[in-house]
């Protein structure tokens, strides 16, 4: 049953996933830095030139809302939602409410063997790999459409129909912070463990004022998709922490690793954790994938 705070979503976290991943496949092709998704297969001429990589582990999630505790007021019920107390945690901080978005830490799941969290927290922060949450700022499938229109827009093709146009070479690492599509989802790291999945983050429709419950603020700045992705990518290109991908999966601690290596090299091994990752705790793995000569080049422009 919804309560009358509550607003409810029509999209689901299969469609963000789905979504999302397409559309990092689309703005990768063909460009000296690639998302790779660890589920798809990369042609002989990509296994050759991509020799550096760096992972990144992406929990997608649906967005639900709430109405602002000025409109619909608190209940002060002792047995009353927690819902309701991140509506009142936010009004009392004047953080955004107009609506509030939130979503929920998902359960344990059966095959798991800690929570999705906690397995995010992992590999977040480290030295080849970044983890985070990624949730549209949208509650409505048009509204969520729109915002990958807006994109095909911007750069005048329709991503998933036409095969020809490519972000790519000089302009790919400045362009992906202003892309559309990316800044319409949030994107949270995790910051502690937790012994519970009953625990909510909040945040506002522009992706900023993000609350944690038990009550604390993580950040008043947006963290927008589009922003985290620009400040890492720049973050691997300038601190050097692509890896050889030969090393990858051994500093990712992937084990067994040499039962999971063939004629693909590492990345069979990097494709059988991302699918145990996948099945046990519905985390998306990508690896930014770049080419060793390509990144001296590069840094040396920038120089």
């Amino acid at each position: 049953m919804v309560s009358k705070y509550q607003i409810k979503s029509n999209l689901s976290e299969a469609q963000v996933e789905s979504d999302v991943a397409g559309f990092f496949g689309w703005i990768s092709k063909n460009a000296p830095f690639r998302l790779y998704d660890v589920n798809e297969q990369l042609t002989g001429a990509d296994k050759k030139f991509y020799d550096r990589g760096f992972a990144f582990l992406m929990q997608f999630k649906k967005s639900e809302g709430l109405y602002s505790a000025s409109l619909v007021p608190v209940s002060t019920r002792k047995n009353r939602s927690k819902l309701e107390g991140i509506r009142e945690f936010r009004q009392h901080h004047g953080l955004p409410d107009d609506p509030t978005l939130y979503f929920p830490l998902r359960k344990k799941a059966i095959k798991a063997n800690d929570l999705q969290h906690n397995v995010l927290l992992k590999y977040a922060n480290q030295r080849c790999s970044q983890a985070f949450y990624v949730a549209p700022l949208a509650l409505d499938k048009q509204s969520y459409y729109d915002s990958l229109f807006d994109s095909v827009t911007r750069y005048h093709y329709f991503p998933f129909r036409n095969k020809h146009y490519r972000l790519h070479r000089n302009d790919w690492v400045s362009t992906i912070g202003f892309v559309p599509f990316l800044k319409e989802h949030i994107s949270i790291i995790p910051h502690e463990r937790v012994t519970t999945h009953e625990h909510y983050y909040s945040f506002s429709g522009t992706g900023s004022d993000i609350g944690w419950h038990s009550p604390e603020i993580i950040s008043k700045s947006p963290i927008r998709l589009a922003d985290l992705l620009s400040s890492e990518i720049q973050s691997c290109i300038s601190d050097n922490k692509f890896l050889d991908l030969n090393h990858l999966p051994k500093v990712l601690e992937i084990e067994p690793y040499e039962s999971n290596m063939d004629t693909d090299g590492p990345l069979a091994a990097l494709r059988a954790w991302g699918e145990d990752m996948y099945n046990s705790n519905g985390i998306k793995v990508f690896i930014l994938l770049s080419n060793s000569s390509f990144l001296e080049e590069y840094r040396m422009e920038l120089a």
